[in-house]
């Protein structure tokens, strides 16, 4: 379903004006779902207020699988009767569905549209198998790509297709995201203010997210610490920032990701952040002192953890603020539009 987006009231920039891009994504907060990606949401936001003219085109796999299969006929309807310029495709296998239009594509890859979703024993679940598949294909047909991290251009199958993308992570909201008052976000979140609190906020129930790590790392702690493992899900993420105001510390323990926002909106919040080496988290925490990329394994997590929380609970966020700063990293995203259009 093509959803409906608050137009900019802000003045076109001139380099964008007129410019007008379908987006097409499985990936959107949805009332059931409201932080479901967000990320695409803000970056939409970030478009409009640069003067891009911008559709979404919500495919909500979620609610069916039967929506991959009608959507690329919907999205060719609209490339043809609507004047974009080009499409611009959130997740692999919104790429594929995209892909059977005649204007150019885009495709930005985010996390397991090529890494795949593997089941507990390790092996990648049927279905992901075949997403990726698709998301690759419809990575040799756009005519520009782009990659959340460079471990996911990496995944790319085909030498040319990864010497040709470009890697530019989702932008955080510095207004939202940003240092804050501790004690008032925790009277605001109904939180006791003595506890210790080390912030999973993760769908607990995914298994790559780990949260069987996360809780063996926090049985390890002394308990004089007083540290609860704070779980949080399906949260609006407008609210978020709360969150990470109100915490001691971020928890990642995934087993892989992508390019995991908590962990940036974590820093841009000035939260410390422990974490195992995933995604590209290693590149964020190494320009921070205090935080930890500890090994997946429960004692050294449990000791870094123990070294943050008696800390002085925050860092300095201030330089990846300024790096991802969300309408500074749409005008990368603006640059890979005009190299389309441009044919270069």
């Amino acid at each position: 379903m093509t959803l409906p987006v608050t137009e900019s009231r802000e003045a076109p920039h001139p380099t964008v004006a007129g410019l007008r891009v379908l987006v097409v994504t499985n990936l959107y907060p949805t009332p059931a779902y409201p932080s479901y990606g967000a990320f695409v949401a803000n970056q939409v936001r970030a478009l409009q207020r640069a003067g891009v003219a911008v559709d979404v085109e919500f495919i909500n796999g979620r609610a069916s699988t039967a929506a991959y299969a009608a959507a690329p006929f919907r999205i060719r309807r609209l490339a043809r009767r609507s004047r974009f310029d080009l499409v611009h495709a959130h997740y692999g296998l919104a790429g594929w569905a995209a892909m059977f239009q005649e204007l150019p594509l885009v495709v930005s890859f985010v996390g397991d549209d090529l890494l795949g979703t593997p089941r507990k024993g390790g092996r990648l679940t049927l279905k992901s198998r075949i997403a990726r598949r698709l998301g690759q294909m419809a990575g040799h047909r756009a005519a520009a790509l782009i990659c959340v991290s460079e471990n996911l251009r990496q995944a790319l199958d085909r030498p040319e297709d990864r010497a040709r993308a470009r890697v530019i992570p989702y932008g955080v909201d510095t207004d939202a995201f940003s240092p804050g008052d501790r004690a008032r976000a925790r009277a605001r979140l109904g939180v006791s203010q003595e506890e210790r609190l080390v912030l999973f906020p993760n769908t607990p129930t995914e298994p790559r997210k780990r949260l069987d790590l996360a809780e063996a790392a926090m049985a390890r702690l002394d308990a004089s610490l007083r540290a609860r493992l704070w779980v949080v899900d399906g949260v609006p993420h407008e609210r978020m920032p709360d969150y990470f105001r109100a915490a001691d510390c971020l928890l990642l323990t995934s087993d892989w990701e992508g390019s995991p926002l908590v962990v940036r909106e974590a820093l841009t919040a000035d939260l410390p952040v422990v974490s195992v080496d995933a995604g590209d988290v290693r590149q964020w925490l190494e320009r921070v002192p205090g935080c930890r990329l500890v090994a997946r394994d429960p004692a050294p997590i449990a000791q870094a953890l123990g070294e943050v929380l008696q800390g002085p609970r925050h860092v300095d966020g201030a330089p990846i603020r300024a790096e991802l700063a969300i309408d500074r990293v749409v005008a990368r995203v603006i640059e890979v539009y005009h190299h389309v259009l441009q044919g270069t």
